[in-house]
Formats: structure tokens, sequence, C-alpha cells
């Protein structure tokens, strides 16, 4: 993706200083230090002052996602973007969570005690027995008081016999025992040893349960799980019962043996979401160093809530091997390893966007099956030279920490189970955006850059000195962007070193040298991005094939077409020359018969043939009898209105990624201008200059108070 060649008077906040080029031997010395620098990462910092990447501020669009509000019913908690920010998340999420099922639940259960009670004030029998007898003691062996009892009118109401009362009062105890746990807890957090500190402060989890464990994390959290929801399906399994008897139909013989084998997996979905969430808060790397229960836990299926905090704001590698090695390695994916077990509702993010992140945690807490939600939060004491919000973006951005949610129990159409839209530019390998600087004679350039990993690690300083400056003097065709780079393929970067855009504190335009070891890893996490994206169904081999295929069938046909309407017009323009030689040989013959009727002006050889009308598109290809007699071509004008030459589309997807305000596609895939008012004159101009085609038209601007008007108006003459 090279500079493009648009140049004008500037007014950027980006200054980049061209120097003239240096002499031969100096520039061939140069590269000799620039190759070795790219083979092993070694070079003199003669960077002047702190550098970061030039890319960063292209992310900020104005947006403000913190603070971020939440809470309800007249409470409300300020969440700022630090290391906690995922802990009150959750805190909130917890209180709030099946708030009004669970109160219905609640009333449920109320109703249900009530009615076990009045079912329990039938008549007992032997408790009847024992009053009568206390209330005529002086009479006990005088009165047969179980035969009195029998005399006793009992109205319609049968009295309960006793495996019924005992199953009644039996059920009666756990609905009060769960009605009371419901009232109490509102769920369970297991922390890995070390995370105590999430948790202390007195407004957060003030109805949870905490339980930071000593022994293996995940392990003990399935136990307690096994625990928690034994108790839980006793309370259903009484809810379930309650309701039968109260009803009048519950029938022993069915029943009994159902209920005797009744376990949380015969629980509803709904059942199941009643049950107060069990969450485990742990470290990434304590994750890693627990694959083997982490995977057993979510083998079991168990409806376990991971929260998982990662702090690398880089791929960190390992230090007892070469560097060479090392940058070979694949990272290890949590997303990627939680979505293998098929079942795992699987969330993961930045914190660039609270909104999102308190979706996703949300959409856990609610799944019946396990769920994990992978969080990148910055550490508090971490130095930054921007704001961290967008830092957390260009995370998303770089591909270093995509936004994925994989939801298993939405079954539709492959690929649906994935959801990678909400990244930015979810469709290209990485997000393409433009650069406006300004050259030492004070004119403006405008550079089209991709956002890659290299250009998030440089974003902090101390990684950004890992880089070797390339000063103008010594810029040759073998120094590429990075981007460039790494499409192509490998026989062709032979000689060539790659760049990044960096930033001095003056705002000054850098090229800097990327070494193997960074595009090592950008080629990893580009294929963990493409990865993904098939498996979202973005941009997967078979459809940019198909994709391929139908542009050929198409560009086939249209040639097909055009050859037909040339061959078609052709034959008109023959036709018309035979007619009109016909007709002036008819003249000529009359002339020579000496035909009193034509006059020698009517064959003068100065009068023009008329020839018969045709279409304006065949008048405006077809070749004249008479080069000299053919009158000069008129000059179309400009029009005032942006428009596309629809037919001539390649559907590349180039102007609908980038202005889909503007353009749309019409039935038959090809681009078409909606309406240029959604959008800016100078968005039109962009959209024509990079449009491969070149069927894009801009027109003339429609919003005369646009800036650079006449800097855009002149860019925009050959495409008119």
């Amino acid at each position: 993706m090279q500079s493009t060649d648009n140049i004008t008077q500037a007014n950027s906040s980006f200054l980049w200083e061209r120097n003239a080029p240096a002499s031969e031997e100096e520039t061939q010395l140069f590269w000799k230090k620039l190759r070795h620098f790219y083979r092993t990462g070694e070079h003199s910092n003669d960077q002047e002052g702190p550098m970061s990447s030039a890319l960063l501020s292209l992310l900020d669009n104005g947006e403000q996602a913190y603070p971020f509000m939440l809470g309800g019913d007249g409470a409300q908690s300020v969440i700022e973007l630090e290391e906690k920010a995922p802990v009150h998340i959750l805190n909130s999420l917890l209180k709030a969570h099946h708030k009004e099922s669970r109160k219905s639940f609640k009333t449920q259960l109320s109703s249900l005690i009530a009615g076990l009670n009045q079912l329990l004030q039938i008549v007992d029998k032997p408790k009847k027995v024992e009053e009568l007898k206390g209330n005529f003691d002086f009479a006990n062996e005088l009165i047969a008081f179980d035969k009195m009892v029998d005399l006793i009118p009992q109205g319609a109401t049968e009295m309960l016999s006793a495996e019924r009362t005992a199953r009644l009062k039996t059920i009666l105890s756990s609905l009060q025992e769960g009605l009371k746990l419901f009232n109490e807890q509102e769920g369970i957090l297991v922390l890995e040893k070390g995370l105590k500190f999430a948790a202390k402060q007195k407004s957060l989890f003030e109805k949870v349960l905490i339980i930071e464990t000593e022994n293996n994390v995940f392990e003990d959290t399935q136990k307690l799980f096994a625990q928690q929801v034994k108790s839980f399906t006793a309370l259903i399994k009484a809810y379930r019962i309650a309701k039968l008897e109260i009803d009048d139909e519950y029938n022993e013989a069915i029943h009994d043996e159902y209920f005797e084998h009744f376990t949380w997996y015969r629980l509803s979905p709904d059942e199941l979401n009643l049950f107060q969430p069990v969450v485990l808060l742990v470290r990434q790397q304590h994750l890693f160093e627990n694959l083997d229960s982490f995977s057993r836990l979510m083998a079991s299926n168990q409806p376990v809530n991971i929260l998982v905090l990662n702090h690398e704001l880089i791929s960190t590698p390992d230090n007892q091997m070469s560097w060479e090695d090392a940058s070979h390695q694949f990272r290890q994916e949590i997303a990627a390893l939680a979505i293998a077990h098929r079942n795992v509702y699987t969330f993961q993010s930045s914190m660039d966007k609270p909104l999102a992140v308190y979706e996703g945690l949300t959409n856990c807490l609610k799944s019946t099956a396990p769920s994990i939600c992978h969080l990148s939060v910055p550490k508090d004491e971490t130095e930054t030279v921007a704001d961290k919000a967008l830092i957390a973006k260009a995370e998303n951005a770089s591909r270093y920490f995509p936004r994925v949610l994989y939801n298993p129990a939405k079954v539709s159409d492959w690929g649906g189970r994935f959801d990678l839209t909400d990244n930015i530019q979810p469709l290209e390998k990485w997000p393409a955006y433009t650069l406006d600087a300004a050259t030492s004679d004070h004119t403006e350039v405008m550079i089209d850059v991709a956002f890659t990993y290299a250009d998030y690690k440089a974003i902090y300083p101390e990684k950004a000195k890992e880089l070797m400056i390339v000063p103008s003097a010594y810029y040759t065709e073998h120094l590429i962007p990075l981007n460039d780079y790494l499409d192509s393929d490998q026989t062709n970067l032979y000689g060539k070193i790659p760049y990044i855009w960096l930033i001095d504190k003056d705002h000054k335009l850098h090229r800097a040298a990327v070494p193997n070891v960074w595009v090592v890893s950008c080629q990893e996490r580009l294929n963990y991005w493409q990865f993904l994206q098939e498996l979202g169904g973005l941009n997967g081999y078979k459809a940019q094939t198909d994709l391929k295929e139908k542009n050929l069938e198409m560009t086939k046909k249209i040639e097909e077409e055009r050859a037909q309407m040339n061959t078609e017009r052709q034959q008109i323009i023959e036709s018309a020359q035979k007619e009109a030689m016909a007709q002036a040989a008819e003249k000529l013959i009359a002339v020579l018969l000496d035909d009193e009727e034509l006059t020698l002006d009517e064959v003068s050889p100065t009068k023009p043939i008329v020839e018969p009308k045709v279409a304006v598109a065949q008048q405006e290809e077809q070749a004249p009898i008479d080069k000299k007699e053919t009158p000069p071509a008129t000059v179309a004008s400009i029009s005032e209105k942006a428009w596309v030459e629809s037919e001539e589309c390649t559907t590349c997807n180039e102007c609908i990624d980038k202005y889909p305000n503007l353009f749309k596609y019409n039935g038959e895939q090809q681009a078409y201008i909606e309406d240029p008012a959604k959008g800016t004159f100078e968005e039109l101009v962009k959209a024509a200059e990079k449009c491969p085609a070149a069927c894009i038209h801009p027109g003339m601007p429609l919003n005369t108070s646009e800036p650079n008007l006449d800097k855009l108006v002149k860019r925009a003459e050959k495409f008119n």
C-alpha cells in the first residue's frame, strides 16, 4: 500500500521532512547496516527522543467510552477504565442477574408454601386422637378415641395418608430453605489464590459467597458446583412435586420413580437459569498452568462461568528460548481453546467498548452451558503515552486481541455461531486508513496505511526503540510498507525491508524499519485473525474463490456483450455505407442520362451523404464514411451529481467497506450511490481514487462549505 500521488497545499498535523538523496556509496553502506538489523534486530539507537506509532490517532473518532454508567433502581455506579473495571461490572451484573425472574420464582415459592400448609391442615388422624385424649383425659378408658375420630365429619376433603403427609412435610421444608437461600445469596465467586484484592471493598459482592481456594481452582470449583447444584436440584424437585400435589395430580405409581432419580441434568433451561451463578475469577497465566483441569471443567458441561483477566499488553516470548525460536512460537489462545470444546459460550474482548463487555459478560451468566469471558485489562501502574481506552481500541484494530463471540446454543447456517462483526473493519486483514502529512515544502501528502500488530507494539516507546529509523536520504524502492511485505510472496522479498510510520515529540513522521522478529509476530497475529475469519464465515477461501469465479463470469459476459454490440454496429455502418453508395450511383447515372429534375448541386462532391439514423450510443462509436466530413465530437459536460457506472463495477468491496453510507450493491452485486448527501465530497473523491475499475464519478460538491473544496475538485477532475 504505497503513498498516493495526491499532493496539495497542506494544513496537516504531521510533518514529513524529505531530504536530498545520499550518495550511492553512503546509501549502500547504510543498507548494509539495515539488512543486518533486519536479520538480528541489532542497531545503534539513533532515535532523537521517544517515538511511538503515528497511526494511533487515526483510531480516535471523538467518542468517549469512559466513564461508563452502570446500575438501576436509583443506584448508579461509575466505571472507569482501571484494573478493577471487570470486577465492578461483574458485581453489578450479579446484583441484577435475572432479578425479575428470580423475584417471580420467589413469589411462586411463597405461594406453594402457603398451599402446602393449607393441605397439611387436613385432619391428621394420629394427631387428632392425641388432641381428643388431652381434652377428655377423665374418660381415657371409657372412650375409643380412634373410632371417635372416624365419626367426626370431615367434609369433602379426604384425610392424608401417612406417606403423603411425610412427603408434603419434606417438600415444605425444602421450599422454605430454598426461599431463605434465594433471599440471602446472589451468587458464588471463586477466586484464584492471590486475587482476594479484587473483592476487598465493602460495596462489592455484599450478597455473594466469596471463596479463595488454596488448591487447584478448577477442580475445587467443579466440586463446589456439584455441592451447590445438589441442593438447588432438591429445591426444584420440591417445587415440581408441590405443584403436582396442590393440583392433586401427583401419581405415586408414576412420579415416585421419576423423582427418585431426579438430577440437575433434568432441569429445564429456565430452571437452570434460576441457579445462582458460580463465577471463577482467574488470571490468564493461572489458566495456562492448569490446562488439564480447565479442560475437564469445560468438558463436564457444568454451567460454571469463568472470568479470565489478561494483563499482557503484548505477546511475551519465552526468555529461555533463542529470539528466533521464540518469535516463531504460536501464542496460546484462550478463546480458541474454549471454542475447541464446542459447548462453551465464549466471549473475548479488550476494554475499548464497556457496553460490549457488559453485554458479553451478561450473556455468559445467562448461559446454561460452561462459559468463559476473556478480557484484556491494563494494570493500574501501566505507563502509556495515550488514553487507555484508545490503546484498548488499538488492541482490537491490530488483531492482537480481537473481539470474539461464540454461542454454541445458536443453531443456524454455517458460521452463524460466530460473531466477529464488532471488530474494526472485520472483512480486512488489517484496518486501512489514510495518513495526512505535510512535506518540507508545505505540500500535503495522503499516505495509505494499514494498522498492523507492529503499529500497535510501537505505541509503547520502549518497544519503538527496537525499530531502526530510516532517514529519507536513504529511501529506495526496496523499503516497502509492512502490510505489503506481509502480502508478498517470499520469492519477491529478496532485498526488501519492511517499515512502519513513527512520530516524535514534534509530530514529525519517520519511516522505521521493522526487524524479522516483529515481522514473524505480525504473521502469527494475522494467521490467528484469518483463522477466526474462516470459522466465522468471513473471507473464507471458498467464498473468495466463488467471488473470483463470479467476477470472471461477469467479465466474460460483459466482453461477449460488447463484442456482439460492436459486430451489430459494424453491420449497421456497412449497411449505411452500401445504401449511401447506391444512392450516389443512382444520382450519377441520372446526371449522365440528362435527367432534367436533377441539378448539379444535388451531386456536388462537397455535399455530405445523409446516413441513416442510428442510436446515439452507436453514433458515438460509428466509423465515418469520409473522415474529412465527420463533424467534431461533442465534449460531454461534467455531471453535477455523483454517479457510478455500475455495469463496470467489479464487486471489489473497496467503496462498500470504507463508505457504507454512500455506496450500496444492487441485485447484481454492483455498486451504486444511494444518496450523495449521506457522505462528504472528500469521501467520494477518495472512493474514486481507490476504485480499481475507475467507474466512480464524484461530480461536483453538494456542500459548498466543506473544507478543502478547491483541492478536492481538482483531484476529482480526472474521474469526471
